[in-house]
């Protein structure tokens, strides 16, 4: 298949999977919200002794910050929408769904490590936004407990992750998932065949 009509045929097919895959990931952003909640604490907890975070999910959207060892746990440190860190899948599983030339049950199972992936840098991202918040927002806490090395390691860490990481990391899984496809030559048109001379 030629780019060009490939790229068109990608395009045409990305507009009529959108809305769909928008909806589904509409209906299953609740349970993936308590799921990052959960494993994100778990996660926190292998870093601290004892144990101080403690991560709430208010409103079935809203993440809530909070530690132990600040204000005994009551004060809330910081809160921020979940569908912020996760809203990539949408880009991810249009992109699958849409590539054109493909037939639609290679492209699912194409697409299983690659959402393994995402699922594993949502979580990432959701600790370093958390470590984050630690080292850089709470003022004198913030200054006693991470040095400058580690301030600017977890916040500039989280700025990465949460911008040009967080898009361009499905246009990569999906790249990586059909570079075979992209890197084959645009066949050539079979040359004239010449008139035998009798």
């Amino acid at each position: 298949m030629e780019r060009v009509a490939f790229a068109r045929l990608l395009a045409r097919n990305a507009l009529l999977w959108i809305v769909p895959v928008a909806i589904l990931w509409l209906v299953f952003t609740p349970l993936y919200n308590r799921y990052l909640v959960a494993a994100g604490e778990s996660l926190l907890h292998l870093g601290e002794s004892p144990d101080a975070t403690r991560l709430y999910l208010r409103d079935q959207g809203v993440l809530r910050i909070t530690r132990l060892d600040v204000g005994g746990g009551q004060s809330v440190l910081h809160e921020t929408a979940l569908s912020d860190f996760h809203f990539d899948w949408i880009l991810l599983a249009t992109l699958f769904l849409a590539t054109p030339g493909v037939p639609m049950p290679r492209r699912l199972r194409a697409l299983g490590w690659p959402a393994l992936a995402l699922l594993v840098f949502h979580l990432v991202l959701l600790v370093f936004y958390v470590e984050s918040t630690y080292a850089n927002s709470l003022g004198d806490w913030s200054a006693r407990h991470y040095g400058a090395l580690a301030r600017n390691f977890w916040g500039l860490g989280k700025h990465t992750l949460n911008l040009p990481f967080k898009f361009a990391l499905p246009f990569a899984l999906w790249a990586a998932s059909f570079w075979q496809s992209f890197a084959q030559p645009e066949e050539a048109p079979p040359a004239p065949r010449k008139p035998r001379r009798r």
